[in-house]
């Protein structure tokens, strides 16, 4: 992280957005295009799927290698319970405290659903980000789509 916060991932970094201009994007970028960059790079992290290979407890650098990058398949989670629900919550914020360095403070619980009919799993994540030195809140509210388990986010309302 930068001296002054929040900075563009690796991603952004190398991401040629118009390849016939010989002129490189500007950084720092907005502080909306960095929280929208955030976002989808969070998307991607929680849509990425660790394998099923068993890792040795004894090595603890695998541990938090790349090859542990997502979340684990949870196909066979019981959803419908509350039991399920917290621990889909509980693996979704160890996976953001592990591989988004520049999330604090992140809590995941279930969004209110104001519709009792509507399958779609909601969570509601919460974490603060260094931006211009100041601490800014990020909410996101996140759809666990119920047939392929994609997770989809946008900024909470």
């Amino acid at each position: 992280m930068s001296e002054t916060g929040l900075v563009p991932s690796l991603m952004d970094k190398l991401t040629d957005s118009d390849p016939l201009s010989s002129i490189d994007r500007d950084f720092p970028l907005t502080r909306h295009a960095l929280m929208d960059s955030l976002r989808r790079d969070l998307e991607s992290l929680l849509n990425s799927r660790i394998n099923w290979m068993t890792l040795s407890d004894e090595l603890r650098e695998i541990q938090t290698s790349i090859l542990r990058y997502g979340l684990p398949d949870f196909s066979s989670m019981p959803f419908s319970s509350t039991d399920g629900q917290q621990v889909l919550c509980q693996r979704v914020k160890e996976t953001i405290q592990q591989y988004e360095p520049r999330l604090n403070y992140v809590s995941v619980v279930i969004a209110e659903d104001k519709n009792p009919l509507d399958r779609i799993l909601k969570l509601r994540i919460k974490a603060t980000c260094m931006i211009d030195n100041n601490e800014q809140e990020l909410v996101m509210d996140s759809e666990v789509e119920p047939v392929s388990l994609g997770i989809k986010l946008s900024r909470a309302k």
